[in-house]
């Protein structure tokens, strides 16, 4: 039976204690809730936006419109739950604007990657996937949690870049991830090379604890 994780969740499992591999273990036994698909798209409009904004030349006329109507639902939203995502969406696109918005990019399409090794199927699709002239550059967004180990974004850079490799040119400094909240940019290392076998070998320990939770 192939399983399928994201990239993010493999890295925590890989790093994470015995109490946060059961967790995993768990989670991955049970049908996946709306819920959880709704935070796989959390960050969803402020990356269409962004697309939008460099699909149409740095046109700053449409940002401003996009972030007046965001900022009109936001506060318009009824749940805390909805205000606060619209509310971090905004934070993203501003965030990225701040750094990123004079940079002539063309956005592409992003590929559908993944890598997969015993039966574990790991999801390593990046949110924008852009070119600056023959440069191709993978970048996820999200927000670095304060107790979050950076070890987790770099062992997820890793899967990212190896799913990507197979499939076109880039360099593993080319897979970022920025992070929104703290104006951060991670970037994968040639170095990051030997992260590869902990790849491998946190497949095969997820592999071998799902086969047991589920005997």
């Amino acid at each position: 039976m192939e399983v399928k994780i994201s990239a993010k969740a493999f890295a925590e499992f890989v790093l994470g204690g015995p109490a946060k591999k059961a967790s995993t273990v768990r989670y991955l036994l049970k049908p996946q809730s709306a819920e959880a698909q709704i935070v796989m798209r959390y960050y969803s409009r402020a990356v269409q936006i962004i697309r939008t904004y460099h699909d149409e030349n740095n046109d700053h006329s449409f940002l401003a419109s996009e972030i007046k109507g965001l900022r009109n639902k936001a506060q318009a939203a009824e749940s805390i739950q909805a205000r606060t995502k619209m509310a971090n969406n905004l934070r993203a696109i501003e965030t990225y604007m701040e750094l990123y918005g004079d940079r002539k990019w063309k956005i592409v399409s992003c590929p559908r990657i993944y890598h997969c090794s015993n039966s574990i199927r790991i999801s390593a699709t990046p949110d924008l996937a852009i070119t600056e002239g023959n440069r191709l550059r993978l970048i996820k967004l999200g927000v670095r949690k304060g107790s979050e180990d950076r070890e987790v974004i770099r062992l997820m850079l890793r899967v990212i870049y190896q799913a990507a490799s197979g499939k076109a040119q880039i360099s593993p400094k080319d897979v970022l991830f920025f992070d929104v909240a703290n104006k951060e940019t991670l970037h994968g290392n040639w170095n990051d090379a030997i992260l590869a076998q902990a790849i491998e070998v946190g497949c095969e320990r997820l592999r071998q604890m799902l086969g047991s939770q589920a005997a």
